[in-house]
């Protein structure tokens, strides 16, 4: 029997430690980074693109992709897409490979030049197919450079194919089931730690800001990117006064204060999480935002924004001169008109705070949405002070802020506007507790009351709790974003305007016919929440949701990016774009000619510029009604 049991035993064991072996994590973002010398400026990691491929039909946005109603919405402009052929021809041999993990770093860098880099993938597919991929590289580094010389070493374990150039040599190498690519000296240093005859107390993996930005990041992420911006200002500081010995450096000094940004996504669920740490001098206030932007909100709140109102003793506008539009040039002669007033940057932060903020009401039904904008109040006399200040500058031509007292609240209106059925009256109301700002008076009498009231508002609703649940309670910021509701509220009116044929081109593009159903999409769209906070000596920013509050501003970054193709392809050619230029007269009266306001029932022309100088910057009296004239 025993003769039975001990080889039996020992089979089991080795299927064990086969299955185990088999199955066990790949090499996580610290693991990888002790292959990386301490002086590495940015590091990419991809730890595990398997679990990643797995966690990813969770997700909202892939549930959304895989509706049927979608599918068939994309037919067209995925068949239309360029390059489909090379996009899929990768994705063919990605899928041969069976890519496992990812890494990009920068380790160093002069200045000028390119800077020296490496990159790792490890795969457990197939290495013909790699192979494959390696050839086209080839290919291509043959033709980028023509002098460019290929030759093989032996190094360490294994071999090391080199190109060198005049300007460069870079390195590749299979070790296992990992391939290396990069800088060839930096290549076999990697190769030393990876094969364990080197041992490196200064790696990455040691480096006490990695370790501690690692730490407030959410475990298991599925993507991480590391940077220290401090040197990389040093490196672009050096290669800038080498350029231009007078150049202006004073931007560079505060990135140098940053030492290191961590940044990590990972899918969970139905959501997307990414958080941000920040490690940096004098990170900000580490006490919890009240978010009081929420005593205005409502259960109709789609959108609500909380910030801490920050130091501004030392701000300083850009140049004016730097602004062809003009703008800068207003708001400098604002800041000045202030300033002669005794009202300065830091009049400013006694006057107001410790919290500003924003609320967007959209019920169902309504055509547009209501903003109302708010700050506290810490010093009541400074802060009429500001506005019967801001009453005595024209806005433009003719144009300017009255104020009136009621219920105990000085309100400061600009003169009633708007088109048809879209009246507006620009209202700022200032109570004993804060400034709130909307676009009508009845608005900001609204506010008044909902604040006093304290009601539940928006806490009050479930959805707001559970989304406020997944991110840090804020110190410095909070936003809530309403996806769903913004998303019926928007799409109903964009497939309407499309199907008129009101947005030029479209139907160039995709099937307008085929759109989907609102609520085919809106099923699956949860809030979106953003939060920054103080943590252990840094700035930590979370943001959870359908997507992800910075993939949501990179997509509006590329959407104004595309958009502005036109016009930058009509100026290379040498078309004339016209952009929209403020005088520079110092007596205000000046505005761009669409911001003039159409008073109700009155012609859309606007008024001539006044040909008198502009009132006296003086302090304002007050008339019969208590208000400024």
């Amino acid at each position: 029997m025993k003769r039975i049991v001990l080889p039996l035993a020992v089979v089991l064991v080795l299927a064990g430690a086969f299955a185990y072996f088999q199955r066990r994590e790949a090499p996580n973002a610290r693991q990888v980074a002790a292959l990386l010398p301490g002086s590495t400026i940015l590091f990419e990691d991809m730890p595990n693109l398997r679990r990643t491929a797995e966690r990813w039909p969770d997700t909202a946005l892939a549930q959304i992709i895989s509706e049927p109603e979608v599918q068939t919405f994309l037919e067209r402009p995925l068949g239309e897409m360029p390059h489909r052929a090379e996009l899929d021809k990768w994705l063919s041999q990605a899928e041969e490979i069976d890519p496992t993990h990812f890494f990009l770093a920068v380790t160093d860098w002069t200045g000028t030049g390119a800077p020296q880099t490496i990159a790792g993938l490890s795969y457990s597919g197939s290495k013909t197919g790699l192979d494959a991929l390696v050839d086209e590289l080839r290919s291509r580094a043959q033709e980028l450079w023509p002098a460019g010389k290929s030759d093989i070493e032996k190094y360490g374990s294994g071999e090391i194919e080199t190109f060198s150039t005049p300007d460069f040599s870079a390195a590749l190498a299979y070790r296992g089931q990992w391939i290396f690519i990069g800088d060839t000296g930096l290549l076999k240093a990697t190769l030393d730690r990876f094969e364990g005859t080197r041992r490196d107390p200064d790696s990455l993996a040691e480096l006490p800001a990695f370790k501690s930005s690692l730490d407030r990041l959410p475990g298991a992420p599925d993507n991480l990117l590391f940077l220290r911006p401090a040197l990389l200002a040093d490196k672009a500081t050096s290669f800038a006064l080498m350029l231009n010995p007078t150049a202006d450096m004073h931007g560079m000094e505060s990135l140098k204060k940053i030492e290191a940004v961590a940044l990590a996504l990972k899918l969970d669920g139905e959501v997307m999480r990414d958080a941000v740490y920040i490690l940096k001098q004098q990170p900000g206030e580490e006490t919890p935002l009240a978010k009081d932007a929420l005593k205005l909100s409502t259960a109709d709140t789609i959108v609500t924004a909380s910030e801490r109102v920050q130091g501004l003793g030392g701000a300083q506008l850009p140049d004016p001169k730097s602004d062809p539009s003009g703008i800068l040039q207003l708001l400098a002669s604002y800041v000045k008109d202030f300033a002669d007033q005794g009202l300065g940057m830091q009049q400013f932060g006694q006057a107001f705070g410790p919290e500003s903020g924003f609320v967007l009401d959209w019920p169902a039904g309504a055509v547009i949405p209501t903003p109302v904008a708010m700050v506290d109040v810490r010093d009541a006399a400074m802060a009429r002070k500001f506005l019967d200040t801001l009453a005595t500058l024209p806005i433009a031509a003719g144009i300017s802020f009255s104020r009136q007292e009621a219920g105990g609240i000085s309100f400061y209106s600009l003169p009633p506007t708007g088109i048809g059925l879209f009246p507006l009256q620009v209202t700022l109301g200032l109570t004993g507790k804060c400034v709130i700002g909307a676009l009508n008076l009845e608005t900001v009498k609204e506010g008044a009351k909902r604040w006093d009231a304290g009601g539940a508002g928006l806490e009050g609703t479930a959805a707001y709790r559970k989304a406020a649940a997944l991110v840090e309670e804020p110190t410095m910021s909070f936003t809530y974003v309403d996806t769903k509701a913004i998303f019926e509220r928007i799409y109903g009116l964009f497939k309407g305007v499309a199907s008129m044929g009101f947005i030029p081109h479209l139907s160039d593009y995709v099937d307008i016919a085929k759109l989907p159903a609102p609520q085919t999409i809106s099923r699956h769209l949860s809030p979106m929440v953003a939060s920054t906070a103080v943590k252990d000596g840094g700035l930590l920013m979370e943001s959870a949701g359908p997507v992800t509050m910075t993939q949501a501003a990179l997509v509006v970054a590329i959407s104004a990016g595309a958009a502005a193709v036109p016009l930058v392809e009509r100026e290379i050619k040498g078309q004339s774009v016209t952009t929209p230029v403020v005088p520079g007269p110092a007596n205000h009266n000046y505005w761009w000619s669409f911001t003039t306001p159409l008073q109700q029932g009155g012609s859309a022309n606007p008024p001539a510029p006044a040909a008198s100088p502009a009132p006296s910057m003086a302090a304002p009296s007050a008339n019969p009604s208590g208000g400024t004239q």
